[in-house]
């Protein structure tokens, strides 16, 4: 005998033939005394399945049903239809539950993303989190999709801190495009040529991925570097998610422009 699989916290055997055994299924079904198997076997349309299953073409070998006596392992062995036949008799509900359990042993690619899936999920979030230096905010956003797909319960925070290194107050900083603040401030200079100015100094770095659009096959984009996140954070760019767009904290601002040497 070996375990097939459990219901509701009961393991359902098998025997040496591969049939099931329905006094486990019944205790998983609640364990009346009206769905005992001897009284769903002794039905006419029971025997007549069982019969019809005992005389398709093909069919040698195993009985689809038998009762064993006296052991540990007594009880009564079925064939897969025949399980399906009794759950069915106990309730719609019970049945749905076997075809799933069944579906999700003989089927498992095709279940909710299993622990060591969700675990490869959280790695390699980590991994580009850290080499995006993605803020707090966009990092919880994308765990908080792999929560919805992994079917798991609500149990992230919805809200995170994004907030200058030694902030004191707790709450984060308001943010804006590099373009947004060099229009608010007047200052006549793309946002392409302050890029650069702050990569000399380390504040922010060339990334490249794969695309079709991109020159040789290659898209680049900007990117904060960890000295960057000083003046600004990477946030997931609304025109593609595997791209970062750095945002910098308007209280920042001033002393970034002082460190380029811009003056405002």
């Amino acid at each position: 005998m070996n375990q097939l699989f459990v219901i509701d916290g009961v393991s359902v055997r098998r025997d040496f033939d591969g049939r099931y055994c329905l006094n486990d299924l019944h205790r998983a079904a609640g364990g009346e005394k009206r769905h005992q198997p001897s009284n769903w076997s002794c039905l006419t349309q029971t025997q007549e399945l069982i019969a019809e299953i005992s005389s398709a073409p093909g069919i040698t070998g195993a009985a689809p049903l038998v009762t064993l006596t006296g052991g540990v392992n007594q009880g009564t062995f079925v064939c897969k239809e025949l399980v399906y036949s009794y759950a069915m008799w106990i309730s719609p509900k019970f049945n749905l539950k076997v075809i799933r359990t069944f579906d999700a042993v003989q089927n498992p690619a095709l279940n909710a993303p299993t622990s060591d899936k969700i675990q490869a999920g959280v790695i390699l979030l980590e991994s580009a989190a850290k080499m995006l230096n993605l803020s707090n905010s966009s990092r919880l956003g994308a765990y908080q999709k792999l929560q919805q797909v992994a079917g798991l319960p609500d149990l992230m925070p919805h809200y995170a801190i994004d907030a200058p290194a030694g902030a004191q107050d707790g709450s984060s900083r308001p943010t804006q495009s590099l373009s947004a603040l060099l229009k608010a401030k007047n200052i006549r200079i793309t946002a392409n040529q302050v890029y650069h100015m702050m990569s000399r100094f380390g504040i922010v770095e060339q990334k490249e991925r794969n695309s079709r659009s991109g020159v040789n096959g290659v898209k680049k984009f900007w990117s904060l570097t960890a000295k960057g996140c000083m003046y600004g954070k990477n946030i997931t760019s609304p025109a593609n998610p595997r791209e970062t767009q750095p945002h910098f904290f308007e209280s920042k601002f001033a002393e970034l422009l002082k460190i380029i040497d811009i003056v405002a």
